[in-house]
């Protein structure tokens, strides 16, 4: 973890060199930024008001989870699923 754009605390693996981030989260915010696993989850998300599209990363399905409308199973499973669709994104030598 690192702090970031006015004390974001940005989630991120890999090693010096060559690391990813998977997870952004702003203290007293109460949003947990994440990328969902596929457009439609992330489409879905955004739809019954659990998460918003993320206006500075457009791509990658990035999105905004309101944390105050998700239980802690469902965040947990999210961050999850973030981590794991970055980390397969590492070159091999990292991973």
């Amino acid at each position: 973890m690192t702090e970031q754009w006015g004390g974001a605390h940005v989630f991120k693996i890999g090693t010096r060199a060559d690391f990813k981030m998977f997870a952004i989260l702003r203290p007293g915010e109460n949003r947990l930024t994440v990328k969902a696993p596929n457009p439609e989850i992330r489409a879905m998300l955004i739809e019954v008001g659990a998460a918003e599209a993320h206006s500075h990363l457009p791509r990658g399905n990035w999105m905004v989870l309101r944390l105050e409308k998700l239980d802690t199973d469902d965040v947990v499973e999210r961050l999850n699923a973030s981590f794991q669709m970055v980390f397969q994104g590492l070159p091999k030598r990292v991973r």
